[in-house]
């Protein structure tokens, strides 16, 4: 039974655990010490039903710091190795800065928002999302091991104070396939064969950059014996504590794609100008293809919004007179390929289930489980993207697609 004891001026509550034995209190939910008896008793009485409810929090377990926690944390989750570098560098970068003194108890709701109202000030809107997802996980699972009993971190769908802000809508730029044949073309003016090609793999798959820098050459089969020529994709390349290395496709969404005609061939044609090299695609030295900042900035950002003539020099890469950029796709980046091909196959009007296999998804619901891929749906899809392809080589009369050819890049030479 729970009673109250003098301790110097103030008073502390006793109440018996789960273990049988006696806990104590000292102070409230707000910090403050019992000053009288009944105060002390009352307190602790209302931890005691909680015991018999099974509903009991030690106030003791949330003195761990947010940094303490946070390092258990690490060591418990089971994540791809991608989102648990995602996980340490947001802790490391922001998180632990802020919070990592402060006691898992001590977070309050209010010193929360004020804290994300800062972050989204100075971080990009996605960036700042995935801070606060990272925090708010934390207390999921702090809930979960009986740190604390509720989660200062708002879900986007709970409720929220203060004056209305409409989320700002956030289009991702997609691309036609005429605008994807453009983007090739400039790739193949500025780094050859094995951009283009892979350009128009990306656009015609709808596969994720990291997926197409682990194609091996033993990952396709371009021979139709017909049911379609195939790239079976079986993991993605990615840097893992700092190696580059290969792991399991996100969401373990391994599969086999069927592919137009002409891309068999142009893979074939890539395949048969380099027969020793173990990967379709490649560095432009042959080696193993690596696709960080560096390859956005030389190569991605050019053959998209266009590049001024280079003089040889400049960045130890040989002369180049130009690309103009395509114009409509401003901003464009190689995920939003991925985007277009799917808007692409919504417009043929191909089968949802066909259409979501392909890109790797799986159907929620009861249409997941009672839809199915069959031969049909993909040759379909295969013979859709062929006379895509096809059309995208028409001449467009009385549009402009490219804009004005950007100044040149001076070499410093001082």
């Amino acid at each position: 039974m729970a009673y109250a004891e003098k301790r110097g001026r103030y008073w502390r509550g006793r109440y018996k655990l789960p273990n049988g034995k006696y806990g104590s209190v000292s102070e409230d939910d707000d910090g403050q010490p019992f000053r009288t008896k009944n105060a002390a008793k009352q307190y602790a009485a209302g931890l005691e039903t909680d015991v018999n409810r099974k509903t009991f929090i030690n106030p003791r377990d949330g003195r761990i710091t947010v940094a303490e926690w946070s390092e258990l944390w690490l060591e418990s989750i089971d994540v791809g190795p991608i989102s648990e570098r995602g996980y340490r560098s947001r802790l490391k970068a922001v998180i632990i800065p802020e919070w990592g003194s402060v006691a898992m108890g001590d977070v309050s709701a209010v010193a929360v928002a004020t804290w994300i109202k800062k972050i989204r000030q100075q971080y990009s809107l996605d960036h700042a999302n995935g801070i606060v997802s990272t925090f708010r996980i934390m207390f999921d699972d702090a809930i979960k091991s009986k740190i604390r009993s509720d989660n200062p971190v708002p879900s986007r769908r709970s409720g929220r104070r203060g004056r209305f802000q409409p989320r700002p809508k956030t289009e991702k730029v997609i691309a036609t396939p005429r605008q994807a044949l453009l983007i090739a073309r400039n790739a193949m003016s500025l780094r050859g064969f094995n951009e283009y090609v892979m350009v128009l793999t990306m656009a015609y798959t709808g596969l994720r950059i990291g997926e197409i820098a682990g194609i091996h050459r033993s990952h396709l089969a371009l021979k139709d014996e017909g049911a379609g020529a195939r790239i079976h994709m079986a993991h993605q390349s990615q840097y893992v504590d700092g190696s580059f290395t290969e792991i399991d496709p996100k969401y373990g969404s391994g599969r086999g794609l069927i592919i137009p005609q002409f891309l068999a061939d142009l893979l074939q044609q890539l395949l048969d100008s380099r027969p020793e090299s173990e990967w379709v695609f490649t560095a432009p030295n042959g080696g193993r293809l690596l696709r960080g900042g560096g390859w956005y900035k030389s190569t991605w950002h050019p053959i998209v919004e266009g590049c001024g003539a280079r003089p040889s020099g400049y960045g130890g890469m040989p002369a180049h007179a130009g690309l103009r950029p395509v114009l409509g796709v401003e901003g464009l980046t190689p995920h939003g390929l991925r985007h277009s091909e799917k808007v692409w196959l919504d417009e043929e009007g191909h089968p949802k289930v066909a259409v979501e296999a392909r890109m790797g998804h799986t159907l929620p619901g009861v249409e997941g489980t009672y839809s199915h891929v069959t031969l049909g749906m993909e040759l379909k899809i295969a013979a859709s993207l062929q006379g895509l392809w096809e059309q995208s080589q028409r001449l467009v009369v009385g549009r402009r697609e490219f804009g004005p050819l950007p100044p040149p890049l001076a070499v410093n030479r001082s």
